[in-house]
């Protein structure tokens, strides 16, 4: 018991001893800095901390104020203009942006949808975008930012087998043909498999006599170009 009761009186005095000498050195700081300083010193954290607290406020009150969003257009147009339309609320106006360049912009007046017609792409790919706005200029939101293809040329559509007003004596006939990337093609109005390069093979059964196969491609901008061909068959007996 007097081991035990010498350790913890070591360990209190050592707690006093640690309590002393924080005293004693809080005391040199204050005579040192002066205690107005360390008050001064308090406050300026105080205040760097609120400011901080009122920056992100803010900050996360402009990422909430107000919704916009624009509907999906489509992928691909085969015109130059395109309509863009889209709904938003807290907001007084919208800018239509093109390729980064402001072309439009309407009034909502209390409205919370809005449509506008955007002309003047240019042929390739188009950005689209439109930001609201605010009347007094203190809130604007951008939506997300949409690619459009401006192809205004027909498909390339090339018939390599058979060729036309060509005479067959098997009734499978092989066909064979090349068209643009990411187009889709029709033989007699059934598709056939176009691969990445645009290349297709594929065959059809023919009757007796005469035979017409007609050939339509379909880009993702909706032009088309169509192609026929004649072919007579005549059975080998």
């Amino acid at each position: 018991m007097s081991h035990l009761y010498q350790h913890r009186n070591k360990q209190n005095y050592n707690k006093i001893i640690i309590l002393i000498s924080m005293t004693v050195l809080l005391i040199s700081i204050i005579i040192f800095i002066g205690f107005d300083s360390l008050i001064n010193s308090a406050m300026l954290f105080t205040n760097l901390f609120r400011s901080d607290q009122t920056t992100n406020s803010k900050e996360s009150e402009g990422a909430f104020y107000g919704l916009v969003s624009i509907d999906p257009p489509a992928v691909a147009t085969n015109s130059a203009t395109i309509i863009i339309s889209g709904q938003t609320t807290g907001f007084d106006s919208v800018d239509y942006y093109l390729n980064n360049v402001k072309t439009e912009t309407s009034a909502l007046d209390k409205e919370t949808g809005f449509s506008q017609e955007i002309g003047d792409l240019i042929v390739g790919e188009n950005m689209i975008y439109v930001v609201a706005r605010t009347k007094d200029g203190k809130n604007s939101k951008k939506t997300d930012t949409f690619s459009i293809l401006y192809k205004p040329d027909a498909p390339t559509l090339q018939i390599d087998q058979p060729k036309n007003e060509e005479t067959v004596h098997s009734q499978d006939l092989q066909i064979s043909g090349k068209t643009d990337r990411n187009t889709t093609v029709l033989l007699n109005n059934s598709p056939i498999v176009v691969d990445l390069k645009g290349e297709f093979v594929t065959s059809t059964k023919l009757k007796e006599g005469d035979n017409t196969l007609n050939f339509k491609a379909t880009d993702v901008a909706g032009n088309t170009t169509e192609k026929s061909i004649h072919i007579v068959y005549q059975s080998e007996e």
